[in-house]
């Protein structure tokens, strides 16, 4: 059965041995947490950053998979080398499945794949229709293995930056809590968190057109070079101007002539931790400035005291920073 699920995954599997596998993965518990622990690993192998000191990791992934063929009767190891590096690179990854009704096609199975970034950090995944999307911190996205409908719908709780792949028969909709987004082919940035007041979505390339779940037909349409804000329930079209904040793709924050309260409380949503501001002439300034995600919230904090002095102190225990 581990041959069959590796042929699956490289796209190699007959009709029939597709339906024996789907009839075993529908009534077989082992079978089936295998399968979703291979998928995992394909699913870590196509959104790898494609950087240098990370190459080396891919070919391991690729190693493990020619592994997995060679060991399919005793696939333990393998799958203690996937979960060491899944837990290495600090990302969450869960496979949901949907079981159907048994009256229908084993083929009609679909697998949810959820993907979770931790704070601090981001990641690139590549869906299987092609598109590309960028997570930031505290992102969740959630989409099926395959599209088998007349759209392409994931769910994001989050900011995302999305690449479509243009397919004129399969719009590509993205849902969020408050929100739902609809293109062909385009690439935008979406910044909805579950349970935050704020909404935006920048427009690079394409059209968009923005909607509440059930009320399509009063959509609001964007041109390129747009960002729609939710302000007292209302969408605001603006022109987009400044675009350093989209550099949070390639780890690096940026703030343009932003309010000192705003940059606070992004900061408390992507490094997760609580910061007190007892000094009131702070939230009266603005503030410029870049830094690496990487290096955390501490470097940000020293980089904007260059403009304006306060200064800061950090609660290890309580995950908390008071700034004086």
């Amino acid at each position: 059965m581990h041959y069959l699920i590796t042929k699956y995954f490289e796209g190699e599997i007959t009709a029939e041995e597709r339906k024996l596998l789907f009839s075993m993965i529908r009534t077989d518990a082992k079978v089936r947490k295998d399968f979703s622990s291979v998928q995992n690993l394909y699913a870590l192998s196509s959104w790898l950053p494609k950087e240098n000191d990370e190459l080396d990791a891919v070919d391991k992934l690729a190693g493990f998979k020619q592994a997995h063929c060679r060991k399919k009767h005793n696939p333990v190891p393998f799958m203690r080398h996937v979960a060491g590096y899944a837990a290495a690179i600090c990302l969450t990854i869960l496979s949901t499945w949907i079981v159907l009704d048994n009256r229908q096609s084993p083929e009609e199975h679909i697998a949810y794949e959820e993907f979770s970034i931790p704070s601090g950090q981001r990641a690139m995944v590549k869906l299987h229709d092609g598109t590309t999307v960028w997570l930031n911190a505290r992102s969740t996205l959630r989409y099926p293995n395959r599209f088998t409908s007349g759209e392409r719908k994931v769910e994001l709780d989050g900011e995302a930056f999305f690449e479509v792949e243009h397919d004129e028969q399969k719009p590509f909709v993205v849902s969020t809590e408050k929100l739902d987004i609809k293109v062909l082919g385009t690439k935008f940035n979406v910044f909805a968190y579950k349970g935050r007041n704020e909404f935006n979505t920048a427009l690079l390339e394409g059209s968009v057109k923005i909607y509440e779940r059930e009320d399509e037909a009063k959509a609001l349409f964007m041109n390129p070079n747009e960002c729609v804000e939710l302000k007292d329930n209302k969408l605001v079209k603006r022109p987009m101007g400044n675009t350093d904040f989209l550099l949070w793709k390639e780890g690096i924050y940026a703030f343009d002539d932003v309010p000192f309260e705003e940059i606070i409380k992004k900061l408390e949503l992507y490094y997760d931790i609580g910061i007190t501001v007892s000094n009131s002439k702070l939230m009266k300034y603005k503030f410029s400035g870049k830094f690496r995600q990487r290096d955390g919230v501490e470097s940000a904090l020293r980089t904007l005291r260059k403009v304006y002095y306060f200064t800061y102190m950090k609660d290890e225990e309580n995950n908390s920073i008071i700034i004086r």
